[in-house]
């Protein structure tokens, strides 16, 4: 009994009043964590990075400083109270310091890292699809808006809140003008479907498919100083590999591009050409030039089409186009070239332009116009100025990255990823500085460390937003449900 005495107050001894354990045995290497926030830089107004310690031991103490301030938590899971938070991050760079008991009952002290505090605010708000890993399980979807000073989360919209046992619905492409939810869209399909536009903070629902035009409106871009949307026309199908390491395969039989013009209410056509597979339109800063990616394809248009599509998918090669557009006429020059990804033996696909028009960032990958569920597709960035492009190496990792936004200051970047397990879809950020260079990813903070390890879901289609959403999931769902989307009127080129 007196030697068990006599051992815990040994141990006692190890540890100070503050509870920073004492007379340790150092360690040359960074402590292994999850998620890895390590040396990455933030911006001020993010939530806690909380995290779990994956080193093996008996106990664990993690030192959170900065400046004056600091933080002394134990356990594995390392949760750092708000307001600590606050007060810690203002100084600019983040101490972190962890101690790990082994099995011999000895303190390790592991090399100190930090984390840069920028002076780069981000958009308080983010919002994203939470769709299944299982493809057939679409009907469990729901779009989801984010505050990332915290770790509140709030449904915008469900497929289950207006869909029934007859009818099934789903719902994607939510997307903002000018990062403002006064002005934002999102489709329906299925049941009740329409295209749901937020105008001036009214609800509207569009139908934009007309009897000149392939489909509705699917992929948008909201013009930035006048007001038009430009989408894709797609009929896409899907098909589940049952022999490959990638997941799936989406692929449209044909596509467009369409211009919508709220003001009319009138839909016009951009390119459709019958041979080519326009996608993924963007403007320009200035808005007089659109970015799109296209592949031609020139296969047969019967009922053989899908499986013939299916079979040489690996030879779709997309390529990045502009067309150069007048706003106040409406009018569009030809088609240019501006990247020949097929010459490089790749696709390139959802081209984003930063809101200073500088870059544009895209995805490249061996095929396809469907980044997501390969198995590794890359971010290759163009500098719109010099016309110089590079493959951004700081952030590619070994699997997909994927859907991408820009903040609304262009500092931060936003994007899907599976590098954690190849599987699910996460969000990551990263900072970019003058020189266009990227800083080391971080995760999407989470209460709960371990959650992106055990959440079933994935992530994609992530959109920055300069505030919430102000529309309640209650009154989607009976504008929805009660009202019939007003058909758009097709308005043809001059000359037709």
């Amino acid at each position: 009994m007196k030697h068990c005495i006599t051992i815990s107050a040994i141990l006692a001894l190890t540890v100070s009043c503050t509870g920073i354990p004492k007379n340790t045995v150092p360690s040359d290497s960074v402590p292994s964590i999850f998620p890895d926030y390590t040396d990455v830089v933030i911006p001020a107004n993010i939530a806690p990075l909380n995290f779990k310690i994956e080193e093996k031991g008996k106990k664990y103490v993690t030192v959170i400083t900065g400046g004056s301030e600091r933080a002394v938590i134990s356990g594995q899971k390392v949760r750092i109270p708000q307001r600590k938070w606050e007060k810690i991050k203002k100084r600019g760079l983040i101490g972190i310091e962890v101690f790990v008991m082994n099995d011999k009952d000895q303190w390790i002290s592991y090399r100190p890292t930090s984390i840069s505090v920028s002076d780069d605010e981000i958009d308080p708000y983010i919002s994203y699809r939470i769709i299944p890993v299982a493809v057939e399980a679409y009907q469990e979807l729901s779009i989801r808006q984010r505050n990332l000073t915290d770790f509140d989360e709030k449904v915008v919209f469900a497929n289950t809140m207006i869909q029934t046992n007859a009818d099934g619905a789903c719902i994607n492409c939510h997307s903002y003008k000018d990062y403002s939810t006064d002005n934002m869209l999102f489709h329906v399909r299925q049941f009740k479907g329409g295209t749901v536009m937020v105008l001036d903070g009214k609800l509207h629902k569009i139908n934009m498919k007309t009897d000149s035009t392939l489909s509705a409106g699917v992929y948008p871009s909201w013009h930035p100083t006048h007001e038009y949307i430009a989408l894709s026309n797609n009929r896409t199908h899907q098909s589940v590999h049952s022999a490959s390491h990638d997941k799936l395969e989406v692929l449209d039989d044909i596509s467009d591009l369409i211009l919508y013009d709220i003001k009319t209410n009138t839909v016009s056509v951009i390119e459709n050409d019958s041979c080519e597979l326009e996608n993924y339109p963007n403007w320009s800063a200035d808005g007089r030039k659109l970015y799109y990616v296209s592949y031609r394809y020139e296969g047969d248009y019967g009922d053989k089409r899908k499986n013939e599509m299916f079979l040489a998918r690996e030879t779709f090669k997309f390529n990045l186009y502009s067309k150069s557009f007048e706003p106040d006429t409406k009018t569009w020059g030809p088609a240019r070239l501006e990247f020949d990804a097929a010459a490089r033996d790749s696709s390139i696909t959802w081209p984003r332009v930063s809101p200073d028009g500088r870059w544009l960032l895209a995805c490249i990958s061996t095929h396809g116009v469907f980044p997501l569920d390969q198995i590794v597709s890359d971010f290759i960035m163009f500098d719109l100025k010099n016309g110089t492009y590079r493959y951004v190496d700081e952030i590619n990792s070994q699997y997909a990255e994927s859907f991408h936004s820009w903040s609304s200051n262009g500092k931060w970047l936003m994007f899907s990823t599976r590098r954690e397990d190849g599987v699910h879809t996460r969000l990551y950020f990263s900072h970019m500085d003058e020189n266009g260079r990227f800083s080391k990813p971080f995760a999407l903070p989470q209460h709960d460390p371990d959650f992106n390890r055990e959440f079933l879901y994935a992530f994609n289609i992530p959109e920055f937003m300069k505030e919430p959403i102000h529309i309640t999931p209650r009154q989607f769902a009976s504008f929805i449900s009660s009202t019939d989307a007003i058909p758009a009127k097709y308005e043809s080129k001059r000359g037709e």
